[in-house]
């Protein structure tokens, strides 16, 4: 059963959703390479961020320590994504997918208004929280076409063979 439910064809929705999800999902990996702090001339990406947090134990006990942790694993998890959807669980992947969006949309989405834009000599930079925040929208867009592209091929079988 478990092999017939994962070679099961794409609809043209599900493949265009599950495009779009890769997409938006490299995306926001790119994003957290890209600058997030600027400090003076010198620009940092989020994980530099992260690792001067941890050094200066900014927020040790603090329930944005696991926040921080959790940010880390953005870019092995949506590789998981890809594997998992790969593999033929596209449910599962879209689901996991839809997290990672909305973590890492609210999180760019934080910086990106607070962000002074590129002028500013200390601050968040704009680059890297908006390419992250577009990434997540273009994922979150995807996990609903690869939803729907599933639904549509359940209705489509409703009084045939799976």
């Amino acid at each position: 059963m478990l092999t017939k439910l994962a070679t099961r064809p794409h609809t043209g929705v599900g493949l265009a959703g599950a495009a779009l999800t890769a997409v938006g999902l490299v995306t926001v990996a790119v994003g957290t390479f890209l600058p997030w702090v600027v400090s003076g001339s010198v620009l940092r990406d989020s994980y530099e961020s992260i690792a001067i947090i941890r050094t200066i134990r900014v927020l040790d006990g603090s329930p944005l320590a696991l926040v921080v942790d959790a940010w880390t694993l953005i870019i092995p998890v949506s590789t998981l994504c890809l594997v998992v959807y790969a593999l033929g669980f596209r449910r599962c992947a879209a689901t996991i997918s839809a997290v990672i969006a909305i973590v890492s949309g609210t999180i760019a989405g934080a910086a990106s208004v607070v962000s002074g834009g590129e002028e500013v000599r200390l601050g968040i930079s704009s680059a890297g929280p908006t390419t992250t925040l577009v990434g997540a929208v273009l994922t979150l867009a995807g996990v609903v076409g690869i939803f729907a592209g599933r639904r549509g091929r359940a209705t489509e079988n409703a009084g045939g063979e799976p």
